[in-house]
């Protein structure tokens, strides 16, 4: 680990220790403060960084137990850290995730699904024919590793041998005990991330509010993301498609389905609409798009689906 990947991972990781750590909120603005100067931030004399600077012992322990786990600390200074992220999301983007698996599939190009915990036949069909294009376009597939469209997005790819990526709100360490994802990960062609310590206590508040968190990643790693099943206006596929939508995180994409109201008005809202055969899509108004949109609209509408 280099000096800088050291320091943020000092003042960030929650290592389950008497010290509170930076969220990551107090890294950019002390990061911005410093003149985007790690060193800096260092040898300032805010008491919170001092403090922080001084847990080393409590570090190596923690680190210790998250190898035992196979689980290693990314930052943003390192070379394995998705930087799409850190371009795209800025302040919203973690200073470190805590990952395992194969670093170099981030060089791949990504199709990200999102969707309802709650699925029926139906929404299973309409995903796997859309990824059934995206793998022979050449897209691996980012998602984030809930029950429902995640699970099956994710499944698909694996047995398909299709690179993908996985944005866990949680449960990182019950994940990496599952002998399907210890297989996929040890063949190479899965990567998972979370911004969530494995050693950090868990909470019913704190998963829902890293599961909202979590949702700009799968949209500002993929080339566009497909909503299968959304709300309306609740929830954190809403939550995330309406975010990526305002942000211009990436193109969104969403199933036109009727029964959907949720869909309906995420459409209305500027998605792309994508009918049940998959053959046609519907424009987004260019009136709705902004600058970044139009840019990402020329780039991706024809290619993902």
């Amino acid at each position: 680990m280099n000096r800088e990947a050291d320091i943020i991972t000092t003042l960030c990781g929650v290592f389950s220790d008497k010290y509170k750590p930076l969220s990551r909120a107090e890294f950019w603005k002390y990061y911005h403060q410093y003149e985007d100067n790690l060193e800096a931030m260092t040898t300032s004399m805010e008491e919170r960084i001092m403090e922080l600077m001084q847990r080393s012992g409590s570090i190596a322990f923690g680190k210790e137990k998250l190898e035992q786990l196979g689980v290693k600390i990314v930052t943003i200074a390192d070379e394995g850290f998705p930087q799409r992220l850190k371009e795209k999301l800025g302040k919203f983007c973690p200073p470190l995730f805590y990952t395992c698996g194969n670093a170099s599939i981030l060089q791949q190009k990504f199709v990200g699904y999102a969707g309802s915990r709650f699925i029926d036949k139906e929404d299973i069909e309409w995903t796997e024919k859309r990824l059934q294009k995206n793998l022979a376009d050449g897209f691996g597939v980012v998602t984030g590793g809930a029950k429902g469209i995640d699970s099956v997005a994710l499944e698909y790819a694996m047995k398909h041998d299709a690179p993908a990526v996985v944005f866990l709100a949680d449960n990182l360490k019950e994940k990496l005990r599952d002998s399907f994802i210890q297989k996929c990960i040890w063949e190479g062609k899965l990567l998972i991330f979370s911004h969530i310590s494995p050693l950090a206590p868990k909470t019913r508040n704190s998963f829902v509010s890293a599961a909202m968190e979590r949702n700009k990643f799968i949209y500002a790693l993929s080339n566009g993301t497909a909503v299968v099943r959304s709300d309306l206006d609740k929830g954190g596929t809403w939550s995330g498609a309406t975010e990526a939508l305002k942000h211009s995180w990436a193109q969104v994409f969403v199933w036109d389905n009727l029964k959907y109201p949720g869909n309906q008005k995420l459409i209305e809202m500027g998605a792309h609409a994508l009918s049940s055969d998959g053959k046609r899509q519907e424009a987004m108004p260019a009136s709705t798009l902004s600058y970044g949109q139009k840019i990402l609209a020329t780039a991706n509408q024809l290619s993902l689906f």
